[in-house]
């Protein structure tokens, strides 16, 4: 597995490689399920001391985050999907239970199962994900969807950075939608 040390390169090559494993797949499960094959088998094994992630603890499931300030936001923290945070054992809270820590990348995740759709991406998550990115410019959002209502499974990312969304070129990876799951 290649180790990558800039944190987007890390973050992306992950989701190109959980794209190709679905696109080749029947396995089928619903948002948490992806997100915890996401993190066990495309993040962790990857971690290392050359890599971008240095830490297990850095990657977190359902963790807690500052959120951004605007009125579609009254909480003081949300939970977010699955977050990587710059250190070690980094949490948002200060002394006073406060959130307050950056994390270094968000990732918010959906997963279709029936029906249509209109958009890739859910909108509250596009609108967090964008205003958390412009509030805070050193930070990564991405938004993944994974569409399992065709024969050809498919997985679309956008990268949010400094308030920016660009949807990636390499959204989904159907290459045998009969394939079993490994």
């Amino acid at each position: 597995m290649k180790k990558y040390r800039r944190i987007d390169r890390f973050i992306e090559s992950a989701i190109y490689n959980f794209a190709d494993w679905i696109g080749g797949s029947t396995w089928l499960g619903k948002e948490r399920d992806c997100v915890n094959i996401f993190a066990s088998r495309y993040i962790l094994p990857a971690v290392s001391a050359n890599s971008a992630i240095t830490d297990y603890s850095q990657v977190r499931i359902e963790c807690g985050v500052p959120q951004p300030e605007g009125e579609s936001f009254v909480r003081p923290s949300a939970a977010k999907d699955l977050v990587v945070w710059r250190k070690p054992l980094d949490v948002a809270w200060d002394s006073e239970w406060r959130p307050k820590t950056i994390p270094w990348v968000v990732l918010e995740w959906k997963t279709r199962r029936k029906g249509s759709f209109n958009s890739m991406f859910d909108d509250h998550d596009v609108e967090w994900l964008t205003e958390f990115t412009r509030q805070n410019p050193e930070s990564f959002g991405y938004a993944v969807t994974v569409d399992f209502c065709k024969s050809a499974r498919l997985v679309h990312s956008a990268r949010f950075r400094r308030g920016e969304m660009k949807v990636q070129r390499r959204l989904a990876m159907p290459r045998n939608a009969n394939k079993k799951a490994k």
